[in-house]
């Protein structure tokens, strides 16, 4: 079986978010801004996804500089594999991200800026 790069190093926050009970990288997102923020610096900040857990929508609050070209939320399944990615519009405030297309289960979402990943935490979905 053949596995890429992206899926090992996923797979890998994943199994260890789970031993340790908080990911890796909100121990560095801590050190990067409040504890009720995904990620802040002095061009964007940007909230947790809520509710956490989640049925079949995620909101997400924000603001972006105009520096700042692109701002995005990328969210992984367990495998590392994709599930779906989201722009963040700098002219918004919040965005309010369907989950329709989700299972049940376990996912990992991700903050980039100008294509620099700078934050990732997980995500809980729960169908009814």
């Amino acid at each position: 079986m053949k596995i890429n790069l992206r899926t090992f190093f996923f797979s890998l926050l994943f199994f260890a978010s789970l031993l340790a009970g908080s990911s890796a990288m909100a121990q560095v997102q801590g050190r990067n801004g409040s504890e009720n923020y995904l990620f802040v610096n002095d061009r964007v900040w940007v909230s947790h996804v809520y509710p956490n857990p989640a049925l079949d929508f995620v909101d997400i609050d924000f603001q972006i500089a105009s520096s700042v070209r692109e701002v995005t939320l990328t969210f992984y399944n367990v495998l590392g594999q994709e599930v779906k990615e989201v722009v963040l519009e700098k002219d918004q405030k919040n965005t309010h991200i369907s989950l329709r297309e989700f299972n049940s289960g376990m996912y990992m979402y991700q903050l980039s800026i100008d294509g620099r990943s700078v934050a990732t935490k997980k995500l809980i979905v729960r169908k009814q």
